[in-house]
């Protein structure tokens, strides 16, 4: 249950611009009491701005060794991610070959990763994953976007 200490900092955080959001929570998550609360906002803050040039920053905060780590997902994603079968096939709009080894976001939608490829500039790539290696789903802004751990 997210307290009056998590609620202030979650409620100024908000108030901040987006693109100050993130560095705001890296200052301040260890002071966030709820786990919960933790991973639900991490979510939020990841399909807000997340991306690829950040990513040692998120990974360092998927990392998390806090409790409740499903709540990074909505309910109805949660649901979505059980469904997801043990091979799961994804894309990705690439800037070099590096990032097939190293990109913890894939979708699992071949037409959301050719819109990232800026008209064919990016190369498309597919990937396959071991269900177990997928922590997160998010159907937020239609990406069908998978998080995965890669040694992290």
């Amino acid at each position: 249950m997210a307290n009056g200490n998590d609620s202030r900092i979650i409620t100024y955080m908000m108030s901040l611009p987006p693109e100050l959001m993130v560095e705001y929570f890296v200052m301040n998550h260890r002071m966030i009491i709820d786990d919960a609360m933790y991973w639900n906002v991490l979510g939020t803050l990841w399909k807000m701005g997340g991306t690829v040039v950040q990513q040692e920053l998120w990974k360092g905060l998927f990392q998390s060794n806090r409790k409740k780590r499903h709540k990074i997902m909505k309910k109805r994603e949660r649901k979505r991610w059980r469904r997801l079968p043990e091979t799961i096939v994804a894309y990705r709009a690439i800037n070099n070959e590096s990032e097939i080894d190293s990109a913890i976001s894939w979708t699992l939608s071949m037409t959301i990763a050719n819109e990232f490829s800026e008209d064919g500039k990016r190369k498309v790539v597919e990937k396959t994953f071991s269900k177990k290696d997928v922590f997160a789903f998010f159907d937020r802004r239609r990406e069908e976007e998978i998080l995965v751990n890669l040694a992290i």
